[in-house]
């Protein structure tokens, strides 16, 4: 048990000092609050102690400062690192429990980079709960299920979502950019977000704290807080800089487009030996397509710049993709990106947790990185609001949701091997097994369920969404 301090140091007025105390190797930082007629620690002290505790696991609750515990329900400020659709979600939701939020962007101008996605039932549920879900409406495009299929047409799968009530029974195809401006406008609508756009985070502590750069002149700042959230993507520096033990893989190139017309209203993804291709119309008249580019031969075309060579080599296997690919002007309005796969042995570093992307980014072909990401944010705030301690709701959190986003991760890769298979005998194998598989329908449409209801069952009852902001 930390030893108690019941004494009321004296200080200069106006300064601030740091008193701690160790016990088994714990340091207790604790940041004395002053207001301008008085030395006295007070209440809200017990918000702004920040102490290293990754050696303390379940203990950590328990730790006593003037013969109070040190809790972590009251999380005055929270700083997020990253305003993709993961840390603007964070923030609309982590707004009604803070008293302050502060979202970090390296973009001057924030917005989403990629082409399009689709909105699964639990990535509905959250939008539903932030009472964005009819807006989303509105820009998008329903999708009742998704076919599977070979280079000849054959059907291998069909994806058909479950009905998971409250009309939850399908997916949505939506530009990336309209979604991303539908959380920023309802991140940055509430007073208690402040935003630090065009600020880019260098490092970030345990202790709660993120060290950024800004300006032109790169003006170094400190920014401490209750809890620092890093939500910035594959690339995180609060990953990567907080002590985390993470792998990231090698990754894998696909090639995104949005693309005028509309010749075919189902999403339909096929499985060739230039690896899977797909393609889902968009509710304004326009297609959106990917395509994998690791094989030789397209890969030649990509590092070449070379759209008519890409053309040609799709053109060889399956002739839709061909024809999608030639209504794109040019090989600048092809966006090319390397998706990798990230794992961290845990999700939280003392005061710092992370979400989405930087906590678990994964193959793209379940379609579920922002969809994860958006139920993060949830669970995140939920366990802070219901956890007796800021330590033991991290560590719920990271108990919850990392061994799910595992198995998804874990299918997700799974599907991109097979979709990549190019050896005959196997893709004879694969085929034959998927379309005896695709002959039980109820069956294949179990696995989605049991995948989606989890996620689902914890937003719709998730107490940090009900009613007004705290």
């Amino acid at each position: 048990m930390a030893q108690r301090l019941t004494d009321k140091p004296e200080l200069p007025k106006g300064e601030d000092q740091d008193v701690g105390c160790r016990t088994g190797g714990t340091y207790l930082r604790i940041k004395q609050l002053q207001d301008s007629s008085s030395c006295e620690i007070h209440d809200r002290l017990l918000r702004r102690i920040h102490f290293d505790v990754r050696d303390l696991g379940p203990w950590a609750g328990f730790f006593t400062f003037g013969g109070r515990q040190l809790s972590g329900d009251d999380v005055d400020h929270v700083l997020i690192v990253g305003a993709g659709i993961g840390g603007l979600a964070a923030s609309a939701v982590l707004s009604r429990i803070a008293s302050q939020v502060t979202l970090v962007e390296r973009a001057e101008r924030p917005t989403e980079i990629g082409a399009a996605l689709a909105l699964q039932p639990n990535g509905m549920a959250v939008l539903d709960r932030l009472g964005l879900l009819p807006r989303l409406l509105d820009v998008g495009t329903r999708i009742e299920r998704m076919d599977i299929r070979s280079a000849s047409g054959a059907v291998l799968a069909t994806g058909k979502m479950p009905d998971l009530g409250d009309e939850l029974d399908h997916a949505v195809a939506v530009r990336r950019t309209d979604l991303h401006r539908l959380l920023l406008d309802a991140a940055t609508s509430s007073e208690r977000v402040q935003t630090r756009f065009g600020c880019t985070v260098v490092s970030a502590d345990p202790a709660g704290a993120v060290i950024i750069k800004a300006g032109a002149d790169a003006v170094t700042t400190i920014l401490p807080a209750d809890l620092v959230v890093g939500a910035d993507g594959v690339g995180s520096v609060v990953r990567d800089t907080g002590g985390f033990d993470s792998r990231i893989s090698a990754g894998s190139t696909y090639l995104r487009s949005i693309v005028p017309g509309w010749p075919d209203p189902l999403a339909q993804e096929y499985w060739t030996r230039l690896g899977s291709f797909g393609h889902a119309a968009l509710s304004d008249h326009t297609t959106y397509f990917w395509a994998a580019a690791d094989a030789p031969a397209v890969a030649d075309a990509v590092s070449g710049r070379d759209l008519t060579s890409l053309i040609e080599k799709w053109r060889r296997v399956l002739p839709v993709a061909a024809d999608l690919l030639e209504k794109v002007p040019s090989f600048d309005d092809l966006l090319v990106n390397t998706v990798r796969r990230v794992d961290c042995r845990r999700w939280f570093s003392g005061h710092l947790v992370l979400l989405g992307d930087a906590a678990h980014a994964m193959a793209p072909n379940l379609g579920q990185g922002a969809n994860s990401a958006l139920v993060d944010a949830v669970a995140l705030a939920e366990e802070l609001v219901t956890a007796p301690s800021l330590m033991q709701a991290l560590a719920r959190y990271d108990q919850s949701r990392r061994p799910k986003t595992r198995r998804v991760q874990n299918a997700a890769g799974l599907l991109q091997r097979l979709c990549r298979l190019d050896q005959r005998i196997a893709v004879r194998a694969r085929d034959a097994f998927f379309g005896g598989l695709n002959r039980i329908p109820r069956l294949a449409e179990a696995g989605i369920h049991q995948a989606l209801a989890a996620d689902v069952h914890a937003v719709r009852s998730a107490s940090v969404l009900a009613g007004p902001r705290r």
